[in-house]
């Protein structure tokens, strides 16, 4: 039987995702994540272990094997993004994070928290800048052109061009 420390328990989500008999289960909803493990039983399932070295925090232990374990499950808060307001992340998880990374490499150069924006607006943030970085001031009535020009002068390689090419039509507005 698995034992449960929710007080280490980040809802990240690892143990849920290895457990091959869909034991652990993480449902989202008005703002939360709630995590439940229900009961396991070690030696049915081949001796599985794998939610124990999967977890980051250690927060699960396997207990003795006489002992009653109830089903536990544990609640917590998501995090907003900064730019869009989606919910992407549980708040524990993200100040874990926080607490490992220096503060000087939290924010970028214009400020952005990125740990506190979600990957969707990161990705676009980024791409924006990119973008900004090949082609400053060059946007004619046909962009690839100069795209392929300045890209060419700046020595890109081939494939970087494409992926280079590929978010600029991303970012294109409709």
């Amino acid at each position: 039987m698995i034992k449960i420390d929710s007080s280490l328990c980040l809802g990240c989500q690892s143990c849920s995702t290895v457990c091959p008999s869909e034991k652990i289960v993480r449902t989202e909803g008005d703002g939360r994540v709630t995590v439940r493990w229900k009961s396991c039983n070690e030696e049915s399932d081949e001796g599985c272990d794998l939610c124990l070295k999967a977890c980051p925090t250690k927060a699960l232990s396997l207990a003795v094997r006489d002992e009653v374990v109830p089903e536990s499950e544990a609640s917590f808060d998501m995090a907003v993004c900064k730019i869009c307001g989606s919910r992407y992340a549980t708040e524990p998880m993200l100040k874990m994070i926080e607490s490992l990374l220096p503060a000087e490499i939290q924010k970028d150069a214009t400020g952005l928290e990125w740990i506190r924006v979600c990957l969707q607006c990161r990705r676009n943030v980024e791409a924006r800048r990119l973008v900004g970085q090949i082609l400053p001031g060059r946007r004619t009535k046909d962009w690839r052109c100069s795209f392929l020009f300045t890209a060419g002068k700046r020595g890109l390689y081939p494939g970087r061009m494409r992926l280079l090419y590929d978010l600029i039509v991303f970012l294109q507005p409709a």
